[in-house]
């Protein structure tokens, strides 16, 4: 009888173990000597072929996840729209061109083509001209954002800096992601700013002095207003830094339509009214005639970009493709891709009560998920069709994106995880092939106090499931 209770005293602590909600006692150390709170962490792992999940540590709380959102936004994208799945930018006239010349005016057409940057805009306009020989476009430039509906988006409302990149909405029709990539030349006497593309409309108002010390978090030493179509730069800059790159978000009808001007004008074209010429908002005319369109990539090409670099803009613009799916005529809004993501999950037999979405960026406040529910999509996902896909748009650990910089040996090359970073929110998430050969579903999420000092902890939780038995 006792030998009985022995056995059943072991392989109760053998299921304990295999459904463990303890920490293991790397991450624990790791933790300590950071002096990070236990509990501000939740940590979900699972083999991906295995019924239950090895570690479950505070993984039902509902926690703000940061960037890791864009693995829940990446995977119902994949799954809905498809790998395959591309964007198409158009352009109208009221009629085909005459005599090398179209009268009317120009109409171009966003479908949120998440990529489409000014070498496309060049490239559509010298299919214009060689396709019909256009010369000569006369008079107006009209944008048409009507794939969107109207969104009430104030780019200071996350964070109070308006001017970052980040920050600009998604748009039907938007190029170079809304942004002006400016470069800052230190020399002893100047801080010289070129600005990408080279837009001729822009004014810049510069009063940056080069400073002695450090090169640390420069940007904060810049201060950047736009007024129209005149920005200025205060601030001072360490010459230690060297030449630098930064992305302002310029967001605006007049950017675009200015781009598009110079793209003409750089194909040969001309404009009849020359300087003239205006841009204006509309809707592409019911009668009007389809010259030429540009296609993007696919969403699978999409993906690598955005999950690698993190790039929000590109997570909104997918987040709100997403509505469009069940009618790709009606005006894609957050509602309504709040609705798709959550019917799509509830399709799939999830129920993820604490799930608060904003954007599908994770550039938020207010969005929540659970570890361990995120950890069960990724081990979903693992199992799709699209496995090949999501896993490929992930950064991989010290080799590049986001976890170029981590060099531990141990899962060096072999984790492909998404990291997120706010004030007092750091996370993980993603898969570990282990020393066996062996793929697992990681999700670390910490927030609140020292959340920023758990880098640690998250590597030796790597390295634990690396070294699983």
């Amino acid at each position: 009888m006792r030998l009985i209770f022995v056995l059943l005293l072991v392989i109760s602590s053998e299921l304990t173990f295999a459904q463990s909600s303890l920490l293991p006692t790397p991450v624990m150390q790791a933790l300590q000597s950071e002096n990070v709170p236990v509990e501000n962490v939740s940590i979900y792992v699972q083999r991906v072929d295995a019924p239950q999940a090895l570690l479950t540590y505070q993984s039902d709380v509902p926690r703000n996840p940061a960037s890791v959102m864009k693995l829940v936004t990446s995977y119902a994208a994949l799954d809905l729209l498809g790998p395959s799945y591309r964007w198409k930018t158009q352009f109208y006239g009221l009629n085909q061109p005459q005599q090398g010349k179209l009268k009317g005016g120009i109409w171009i057409k966003g479908s949120g083509d998440p990529a489409l940057n000014t070498a496309h805009l060049i490239e559509a306009a010298s299919e214009l001209k060689q396709k019909y020989g256009l010369d000569e476009i006369c008079c107006e430039i009209y944008l048409d954002n009507s794939a969107y509906a109207p969104q009430n988006f104030d780019p200071a409302s996350f964070d109070g800096k308006p001017t970052r990149a980040y920050n600009a909405p998604a748009e039907a029709l938007m190029v170079n992601q809304q942004a002006i990539r400016l470069q800052l030349i230190p020399s002893s006497e100047k801080v010289t700013v070129v600005a990408y593309p080279s837009w001729q409309w822009l004014i810049k108002r510069t009063d940056i002095k080069p400073v002695v010390g450090e090169c640390g978090d420069w940007k904060n030493g810049l201060q950047i207003k736009r007024e129209g179509r005149v920005l200025n730069l205060r601030g001072e800059y360490p010459m230690s830094c060297g030449n630098k790159y930064l992305d302002v978000n310029w967001q605006g009808t007049e950017y675009v339509g200015g781009l598009f001007y110079s793209a003409w004008e750089q194909a040969g074209g001309r404009w009849a009214l020359a300087d003239g010429t205006q841009t204006r908002m509309e809707s592409v005319p019911e009668n009007a005639t389809l010259l030429v369109e540009h296609t993007s990539p696919t969403l699978a090409e999409m993906l690598r970009e955005m999950n690698k670099t993190s790039n929000n803009v590109m997570a909104r613009a997918l987040y709100l493709s997403l509505s469009r799916l069940n009618d790709p005529l009606q005006a894609a809004s957050i509602a309504k891709s709040e609705l798709m993501m959550k019917t799509w999950l509830q399709n799939k037999g999830f129920n993820f009560d604490e799930l608060v979405l904003e954007n599908g960026a994770g550039l938020s406040r207010i969005e929540r998920i659970s570890a361990s529910h995120l950890g069960v999509l990724l081990g979903d996902a693992f199992r799709s069709p699209v496995m090949a896909e999501l896993t490929a748009s992930l950064p991989i650990y010290g080799v590049d994106g986001s976890l170029s910089k981590r060099k531990d040996a141990g899962v060096f090359g072999r984790a492909h995880l998404k990291t997120g970073s706010l004030d007092s929110v750091r996370s993980l998430a993603g898969y570990v092939l282990d020393a066996k050969g062996r793929y697992w579903s990681v999700v670390f999420i910490a927030n609140g106090a020292k959340s920023e000092a758990t880098r640690p902890a998250q590597d030796a939780l790597l390295n634990w499931v690396y070294q699983q038995d």
